[in-house]
């Protein structure tokens, strides 16, 4: 048993710490590696996990991985835009969901210089999801700050595992185009998976800041991923991925001539060397690479006044000042020296006379170039079949460049320490102690600790309780922006140049710390094998604090850690799998947003969410099915969602091939969503039709 059960975790981790194989203490569960970076069996984890596997995907034709996180319990999805998704578990501000991390086959697309998941540009074919492992709950004890509230980690194919050929093919309303294929080969001891797509969707008909809809997405995708064995005791797996497209933004500023459309290349490279040092224990070595690069110019026409120079000096100052003079008051109660400035910039608006509000022309941009390089070090050691334990080191350099946000390029380093320790004293109880300690040069330094116990109180029942604290350290644009927006190539030339600045700026705070998360959890696990059912409940009281909860933009407040909410509710979750063919799911949450200190911590909730979803097998290949996703929409200006998906598939074969063909409808409650950017007013997106239909073809080549 000693031996298997390292062998379990040996195999997982030869598959780049991915490939999930079945717990041998405890087969009767699915076996997960996300909570704790052990294979263990869901009886044992100590966190409430959702599993969405590839059939599950193919099953319910979902096309995308924001839609598959609705099968989520408590996941709040918004589309705002064809290219802007706003997602985060248990929701709260939606202006910045921001604290959560997604990983792709263990490399994070978390960006670190604005603490965001751009879901539009992610470089993974759904076809090549071999599952998604979702930690509801704070994993920061696994991977560190910006795991404060959940882990998503979307496991693609091992290249081991997949068919010499595949290619698939979808077209549908709203303009949905994608195509994907894939080349599977074995070069000696290595086995190479590549994979190419595209996608295409041309959003929403109306939008609030621009009715002619302009929100259009192009993602362009390759992704690469090998393993290799080095002898008996070794592997090395690579991967490497691209994505490069446009996205189509409808407005940043009031006075803009031109459309800021965003043009992007995100590049990802990881490798990890797995060794065995004994029979019981193993060492691993991951270096990862990111850069992350978006180029977004346009044209602005904006008032002279608005570009002096001595306007900007006086905002540097005193904004309050600077805006008096904007709406043509005449300011005063400042120091000696904003007064200076103040009769400086009347000065210069006087000598222009009539022409300070006459508009002048030029390119604004908001380039970004992100970039990450992770080094990290892991060891597993197995000492019986009572005691398993994982710890490891790493270091991590980032940055950002942007003259915009930035004024030109910031960098952090961070080093952190981490591990957990399974414990089995008796065959009905695991324990589960866990940390992670980090060093960051933005904030001061964290810990995040966790401690569980699994109780299994008979065959297929089992009792479990989490106590967790997570963090999620503020990014380099909360603590060091130095956001200003450059006007080049502006005519008629302001005092003989043709280069100047947007009179409102920013300056980060600098002294921002940590935002944090105090959880409780109790959860109960119900697995009913004789009827194919799987059932976790859990209730959860979490307290957030040191929250950055303002709104980031140039006119808005000084970022402060003053906010704080609770959330406290339920979720359930079941999953069904009959051998009559019969194939079904279903999960509900009940949240309850509680003493926000801020209303942007209440702009994405939802009180009730859940999904339902069930299919039936038939005779010939084919195969229907019949989901429901929706959320009440209780937050500030959002709005209800829901939507019916019906899919009718048929899989056939010929010539050596395996074909299936799907054709799927999908219904919306309302063709409406609404939501908050802290303004004001809602932004709507509204849709034309509230039904749309799509037809997917694909082939595999064995």
């Amino acid at each position: 048993m000693f031996l298997a059960s390292f062998g379990a975790l040996l195999a997982g981790a030869q598959n780049g710490a991915q490939t999930v194989l079945p717990d041998p203490l405890d087969s009767s569960y699915p076996a997960v590696i996300t909570p704790t970076r052990l294979v263990q069996s869901l009886a044992d984890v100590p966190a409430s996990v959702t599993i969405i596997s590839a059939e599950t995907i193919e099953r319910f034709s979902i096309r995308s991985i924001p839609e598959a996180l609705r099968l989520v319990p408590g996941m709040s999805v918004i589309q705002a835009t064809g290219p802007e998704y706003q997602i985060s578990y248990h929701g709260t501000n939606t202006l910045s969901p921001r604290r959560m991390n997604v990983l792709i086959d263990g490399i994070s697309v978390y960006r670190p210089a604005f603490s965001e998941v751009i879901w539009s540009q992610l470089p993974v074919a759904i076809e090549d999801v071999e599952r998604i492992e979702v930690t509801r709950g704070p994993n920061s004890a696994s991977y560190g700050p910006n795991s404060m509230l959940t882990v998503i980690n979307i496991i693609t194919k091992n290249p081991n595992d997949v068919p010499i050929g595949f290619a698939a093919g979808t077209a549908g309303t709203d303009g949905v185009r994608d195509l994907t294929a894939r080349l599977g080969l074995r070069l000696g001891d290595t086995a190479l998976r590549v994979t190419v797509g595209t996608s295409r969707d041309r959003g929403f008909d109306t939008l609030t800041q621009d009715a002619a809809g302009h929100d259009s997405i192009r993602n362009d995708h390759l992704s690469v991923r090998s393993q290799s064995r080095l002898g008996e005791r070794s592997t090395l797996a690579l991967q490497a991925s691209v994505a490069r497209g446009t996205a189509q933004i409808p407005f940043i500023d009031n006075f803009q001539q031109t459309y800021p459309d965003r043009r992007f290349e995100d590049i990802y490279a990881g490798a990890r060397w797995t060794t065995q040092l004994a029979a019981n224990h193993e060492l691993s070595l991951r270096i990862d690479h990111a850069r992350q690069s978006s180029r977004q110019p346009w044209t602005t026409c904006l008032p002279t006044v608005a570009l002096l120079p001595e306007m900007f000096a006086l905002w540097r100052a005193n904004p309050t000042y600077a805006d008096t003079i904007i709406k043509g008051g005449v300011p005063s109660g400042g120091t000696p020296g904003d007064d200076a400035l103040a009769v400086a910039a009347i000065g210069a608006i006087q000598a222009l006379g009539a022409g300070a509000l006459a508009p002048r022309c030029g390119r604004a941009n908001q380039d970004v170039v992100q970039r990450r390089l992770d080094l990290e070090v892991q060891d597993t050691f197995v000492f019986s079949d009572q005691l398993r334990v994982v710890a490891g080191l790493g270091l991590r350099r980032q940055g950002g460049e942007s003259q915009t946000f930035l004024g030109g390029e910031q960098t952090s380093s961070v080093r952190w320490l981490f591990g957990n320790v399974e414990y089995r004293p008796t065959g009905h109880l695991t324990l589960n102690l866990g940390g992670y300690a980090e060093r960051n040069s933005l904030s001061p330094s964290t810990f995040s600790p966790r401690a569980a116990a699994n109780l299994r109180l008979a065959p297929g029942h089992t009792l479990r309780v989490v106590f967790s604290n997570g963090t999620r350290s503020p990014d380099i644009q909360e603590q060091r922006t130095n956001w200003s927006y450059r006007f080049d190539g502006m005519t008629p030339p302001l005092h003989g140049s043709t280069t100047t600045l947007f009179y409102q700026s920013r300056t980060g705070p600098g002294n921002l710390t940590s935002e944090r998360i105090r959880s409780r959890e109790v959860g109960y696990l119900l697995n009913a094998q004789s009827l194919g059912l799987l059932l976790d409940v859990r209730v959860f009281d979490d307290h957030l604090s040191s929250l950055i909860s303002e709104r980031t933009n140039l006119a808005g407040l000084v970022p402060t850690n003053a906010g704080s909410v609770r959330l406290t509710g339920a979720e359930l979750q079941l999953t069904l799998r009959m051998p009559s063919g019969w194939n079904g799911y279903a999960n509900y949450a009940y949240l309850d947003n509680r003493d926000a200190t801020d209303i942007l911590e209440r702009t994405q909730w939802s009180r009730h969410s859940g999904a339902v979803g069930l299919s039936r097998e038939f005779a010939d290949g084919w195969e229907a099915a019949i989901a429901y996703a929706g959320q009440s929409g209780d937050g500030h200006q959002q709005s209800a969602y829901g939507r019916t998906d019906l899919s009718l598939s048929r899989a056939f074969s010929g010539n050596g091939t395996r074909w299936r063909a799907t054709f799927g409808l999908q219904r919306l409650d309302s063709p409406t969503t609404a939501y908050s950017v802290g303004s004001a007013e809602a932004l709507e997106s509204r849709r034309s039709n509230r039904l749309a239909a799509f037809l997917r073809l694909g082939v595999t080549v064995p």
